[in-house]
């Protein structure tokens, strides 16, 4: 049932509370409702997200930040990992550095991790297993909990899986009705603006935009589809030793 739909069912029970408390000693007790329908699973997913942020200083100087990622979703299961320029391909290939001059996650993160995949899983008492996957030197490293802001993992399986956390929507009003598939929603965060569009079916966001103040900063996340890996990366990786990523630290 959609927003409206729940509003509209709302209003009609609430215009019907007064004769049913007035006719309360006449009429027999109303039934038991039956329970709300579960949502289905979340269908498997392949998806591109790219990542846009732009933001103007004090100084007036105008800095911009892009880059993609590769998701892949599956029922207990999301993989993610970067999506690199065909030049930056070319360029490591061929010996270069291609993390050079550049680290875009702050704190204990190491240049040769950047980037990485990340396996999330959640199992049967929903309890995250977070792991990265250095493919170079045929590890899987078991990430704790205190190191999830170092490998770029936000701790919310449900924003993870669905790009942006579906309860946020609840807090969100729609922008009208759903169109091909794709519900917005909009909500004011004091100066900044927030937009959503919600894929109904796939249950995820396909793009999310966030207006700072006075126009000063926006950031976006674009998300289109992606082709399926062939074959999964997460099944590649018997021969791999683990370890934990503690052991990178300092």
């Amino acid at each position: 049932m959609n927003a409206t739909a729940r509003r509209g069912l709302a209003c009609l029970l609430l215009a019907c509370l007064p004769a049913a408390a007035g006719a309360a000693n006449e009429a027999p007790a109303p039934a038991q409702a039956s329970p709300a329908p579960a949502l289905p699973a979340p269908p498997d997913l392949n998806l591109r997200i790219e990542r846009y942020a732009s933001s103007i200083g004090s100084d007036g100087v105008q800095r911009e930040t892009r880059y993609a990622d590769l998701m892949y979703r599956r029922a207990d299961l999301v993989w993610i990992e970067r999506d690199y320029p065909a030049a930056l391909r070319a360029s490591v290939e061929h010996g270069h550095d291609g993390h050079a001059g550049q680290d875009p996650h702050a704190g204990h993160s190491h240049a040769g991790t950047t980037g990485s995949p990340l396996w999330v899983q959640r199992d049967a008492a929903g309890k995250d297993q977070v792991r990265m996957v250095l493919r170079k030197q045929h590890k899987v490293l078991d990430i704790d909990e205190a190191n999830y802001g170092n490998v770029g993992y936000n701790g919310s399986w449900a924003a993870t899986n669905g790009v942006a956390d579906p309860r946020q929507l609840q807090r969100m009003q729609p922008d009208g009705a759903p169109a091909q598939g794709v519900q917005r929603y909009r909500q004011a965060r004091g100066e900044s603006q927030v937009l959503i569009d919600w894929d109904i079916q796939g249950q995820y966001a396909r793009r999310i935009e966030i207006q700072g103040p006075h126009g000063l900063s926006v950031s976006r996340v674009t998300v289109t589809d992606a082709v399926a890996p062939s074959p999964a990366p997460w099944t590649m990786l018997k021969d791999y030793e683990t370890g934990d990523y503690s052991d990178l630290l300092d």
